[in-house]
C-alpha cells in the first residue's frame, strides 16, 4: 500500500466518481457545443433520444460503453482504413499496467487505444490530459466522465514540485491502490516531427511520492508497459508542420486562440489511413537495474527514459509513406523496394492537400511535413533496426 497523500487531494486532477456523473450530465445537456457534437457523431439518433440515453447512465464505466465506444468506433469506420492490434498476449488482464506510448493525436491516441483494449476483454485505462485543452468547462465535464485526469501545464516554477508530487501520487495511487492501468504520453503534447523521444523529467516524475527510497522498487511496483503507436496518415500533419517550420524560421510558435480545439476537430474528422498499435511486456526489474546501476539518479532517470525510446521506436510500425517520405527528403531511391509508383503518388497528392491553405509557405513546410514521416525511418536507421 502506498504511502498516505492526505495533503495532496486528488480531487481537482482525478476522473469523476459515478455519483459525479449525473450531476455532470445535467451540466452538459445546457451546453449547445455538447449537442452538437453529439448530432455530428450520432446523426441517426434524435436529440429527445439521445437525452433519454444520456440520463439512464449513472456511471463512468456505462458512459463510456454507451457513449464514448460506439462514438469512437464511428469515427474509426469514416476516417481509418482500420485498427491493429499486437502484443496483448504479454499482458495480463488482471494487472495494472503504466501504459506510456508515442503522442500523435490529441484525442484519438488514448481513445483508440482504451476502444481496443476493450475489445479484447481488458479494462480500459485512465488517461492523462494536458490542462490546457479544457479550453470549455463542458469539455473537462466530459473528459472527467470518461476516465480522463488533469495534468496541470503552465504552472508557476514554485508550484511545479506540489503538481507533481499530486501528479505522481495520483498515478501510483491508480496503479497500486486501485489497480488501475493508466495512460500517459511519453512527453508533453503531441511530437510535432515524428522524432518520438522519453521526456526525462516525465520518468522522474513517476518515482515521486513513492513509499521506498528504493529507485528499482519504486520504479518496478509501476509495471512500466510502452506502446509504440503508428499513423499511416499524420493527423493534423500540415499544423504540426508549419509549427515546425515558423519555429525554425522566427524563434518560436504562438499558438492562435483556438487552435487546440481546431487540432482536435481536425485530428478526429480528418483521414488517418491505417492506425496500429504495438504493446510490448512490461518492463523487466533486471532492465530498470541496469538502468539504474549508476547510482546516480538524474543518470538513472534518464537511462530509464532510453530503455523507453529504445522499446517504442524497435516496436514502432512502418507504413509506405514512411520509407516516400525518406527517400524524397534525401533524394534517393533506398527503400524503393517497399512502395510501388502509385504509392508515391498518393502520397504527393495527401501532402500537397495537407499544405493547400497555407499557399505561398507551403514549398518551404514541405520539408517539416516530409520530416513528420521520415524520422521513424531514421530512428530506426540509427538503431540498425532497419539497414540502407
Amino acid at each position: 500500500m502506498e504511502r498516505a497523500t492526505e495533503d495532496l487531494s486528488f480531487d481537482a486532477i482525478r476522473p469523476f466518481h459515478d455519483e459525479e456523473v449525473a450531476p455532470a450530465m445535467q451540466r452538459l445537456f445546457k451546453e449547445d457545443s455538447f449537442h452538437t457534437a453529439l448530432a455530428y457523431i450520432f446523426p441517426e439518433i434524435s436529440e429527445d433520444e439521445m437525452i433519454a440515453k444520456l440520463n439512464a447512465i449513472k456511471s463512468t464505466s456505462e458512459f463510456q460503453r454507451e457513449i464514448i465506444a460506439p462514438a469512437v468506433y464511428s469515427i474509426v469506420e469514416a476516417t481509418t482504413k482500420g485498427l491493429s492490434i499486437n502484443g496483448l498476449e504479454m499482458l495480463d488482464k488482471t494487472k495494472a499496467y503504466l501504459f506510456i506510448s508515442n503522442h500523435r493525436d490529441i484525442v484519438l491516441d488514448s481513445a483508440f487505444l482504451n476502444v481496443k483494449l476493450f475489445s479484447h476483454d481488458f479494462p480500459t485505462t485512465r488517461i492523462a490530459i494536458g490542462s490546457n485543452l479544457l479550453q470549455r468547462p463542458w469539455i473537462e465535464d466530459l473528459v472527467r466522465m470518461n476516465k480522463n485526469f488533469i495534468v496541470h501545464r503552465d504552472v508557476h516554477s514554485r508550484q511545479a514540485y506540489i503538481y507533481s508530487m499530486r501528479l505522481s501520487g495520483y498515478i501510483r495511487h491508480s496503479l497500486l491502490n486501485e489497480n488501475t492501468s493508466v495512460w500517459i504520453a511519453q512527453k508533453e503534447g503531441r511530437t510535432k516531427d515524428g522524432n518520438d523521444k522519453t521526456q526525462a523529467g516525465l520518468i522522474k516524475m513517476f518515482g515521486m511520492n513513492s513509499e521506498t527510497s528504493d529507485l528499482v522498487e519504486s520504479y518496478n511496483k509501476l509495471n512500466i508497459a510502452p506502446v509504440s503507436l503508428s499513423y499511416e496518415i499524420e493527423p493534423c500533419g500540415g499544423m504540426k508542420a508549419r509549427e515546425k517550420f515558423i519555429t525554425a524560421s522566427t524563434g518560436k510558435y504562438i499558438k492562435a486562440e483556438g487552435e487546440d480545439l481546431l487540432s482536435m476537430q481536425n485530428g478526429i474528422s480528418k483521414p488517418k489511413g491505417k492506425v496500429h498499435f504495438e504493446f510490448s511486456s512490461p518492463i523487466e526489474k533486471s532492465q530498470i537495474e541496469k538502468a539504474f546501476s549508476s547510482g546516480i539518479k538524474n543518470e538513472s532517470v534518464k537511462a530509464l527514459a532510453e530503455l523507453i525510446d529504445a522499446i517504442i521506436i524497435k516496436n514502432y510500425k512502418l507504413f509506405p509513406f514512411n520509407y516516400i517520405a525518406y527517400d524524397l527528403l534525401n533524394q534517393t531511391a533506398d527503400f524503393s523496394a517497399h512502395y510501388s509508383d502509385t504509392l508515391k503518388d498518393q502520397f504527393a497528392r495527401i501532402c500537397k492537400n495537407e499544405l493547400m491553405e497555407y499557399g505561398e509557405e507551403a514549398n518551404s513546410i514541405m520539408p517539416y511535413l516530409l520530416s513528420i514521416y521520415a524520422n521513424p525511418v531514421k530512428n530506426k536507421i540509427s538503431r540498425n533496426l532497419i539497414n540502407l
